[in-house]
């Protein structure tokens, strides 16, 4: 076979210039391509620009709750469906804006409620159950509210809160945070306390338990650095900030605290009643006692009668509009200072219609 030298076939020049047009078509393609990433990505900034805006955010807070923003909170917040459905009819009947938004205040969340509650009263769309997954639910999206509020240094424990001071043998004794500074927060402690030996000793790791405005309750435990007696002759101890705190397990009802009489029976409790016998009898013979809070759950009461716990116990609240005598089990006594006994009961049996009085009393509402 005879090779022809020169004749132009496989030169490099030669191939360039075949080439020369497809390359350049490449890099229009390019250059194309590159422009049209470069218009997607002033779009996709500008879109999410606009999303972190004032703008939208304002937009987005004033607009209507859709049924998608309920779900969307309550699988973030595991709220069962029956609270998921009660919100959404909070939300429809009120017209309410964007629910995602109000959450973050208790104001908002209880202003949204009681105005459904005046709504759905009126209407009559109100059932014993209606009306207690009603108070439930609130209760759940103000524990909601407070963990978006979690305090996390004694720094922002707020001045005139209650703190309980745990002694060695679980009593509690109550001091009032009357000053809360960047390096110390002092306390006013009662004048039986101060003088007494079961006040808690300098420098030494001190167990405490308050309860925040939205209704969390923590344990810290901190150290007590002095004790002052002020010019207005109260007494005061001086406490270092701790970030040891530990938010407990909430209770299933919102409680209220204050200070009224009431009455209450033994109750012997029968374990196999026979057909047409009641699981519960009361005695004739009532004491009176001090009620100093109640949920729909339970009820502290002091008294001087020295009841041991786990004893059944018949409530009755005068003056409430609760007729029922309702059933509770002592889960717990504590001695107080006083000398007195507190009660702390559970209601074991109790009707809807009564749960929802006590939830009408604890949130202020008209029945």
């Amino acid at each position: 076979m005879l090779f022809l030298l020169g004749s132009g076939s496989g030169s490099p020049i030669e191939a360039r210039q075949t080439h020369a047009p497809d390359i350049v078509i490449i890099l229009i393609l390019l250059a194309a391509f590159a422009a049209v990433l470069g218009v997607v990505f002033i779009i996709f900034m500008r879109i999410k620009n606009y999303y972190k805006s004032e703008e939208y955010i304002e937009k987005e807070r004033n607009r209507k709750t859709k049924y998608k923003d309920v779900q969307k909170l309550g699988k973030e917040n595991n709220l069962s469906q029956i609270e998921i459905d009660t919100l959404w009819d909070v939300c429809r009947i009120t017209d309410s804006n964007n629910i995602l938004y109000s959450i973050k205040s208790n104001n908002e969340v209880n202003e949204l409620f009681r105005n459904a509650y005046e709504i759905m009263k009126q209407q009559n769309l109100f059932n014993d159950e209606k009306l207690n997954n009603f108070f439930t639910t609130l209760f759940k999206l103000e524990m909601i509210v407070a963990q978006y509020k979690k305090v996390l240094s004694t720094r922002q424990i707020a001045e005139q809160t209650l703190i309980f001071y745990i002694s060695n043998e679980g009593e509690q004794y109550p001091f009032t945070v009357t000053q809360n500074q960047k390096d110390f927060f002092t306390a006013e402690i009662p004048e039986f306390i101060y003088k007494s030996p079961r006040r808690p000793e300098l420098l030494t790791r001190s167990r405490f338990t308050f309860r925040t405005s939205d209704g969390l309750s923590y344990n810290l435990v901190t150290r007590i650095i002095r004790y002052n007696e002020g010019n207005d002759g109260k007494f005061y101890m001086v406490l270092s900030h701790s970030e040891q705190l530990e938010c407990q397990a909430q209770r299933h009802y919102k409680r209220d605290f204050f200070e009224k009489e009431c009455h209450f029976k033994s109750v012997k409790h029968i374990d196999k009643p026979q057909k047409g016998e009641s699981e519960y009898t009361f005695s004739e013979k009532s004491y009176q006692g001090k009620l100093t809070n109640i949920s729909a759950g339970g009820c502290c009461i002091q008294t001087d009668l020295p009841i041991k716990e786990k004893q059944y116990i018949g409530v009755i609240l005068p003056d409430t509009g609760i007729d029922e005598t309702i059933v509770g089990m002592i889960r717990r006594t504590r001695r107080l200072p006083t000398g007195k006994l507190a009660l702390h009961i559970q209601f074991v049996q109790i009707s809807l219609a009564t749960k929802n009085r006590i939830h009408t009393l604890v949130y202020k509402y008209e029945l």
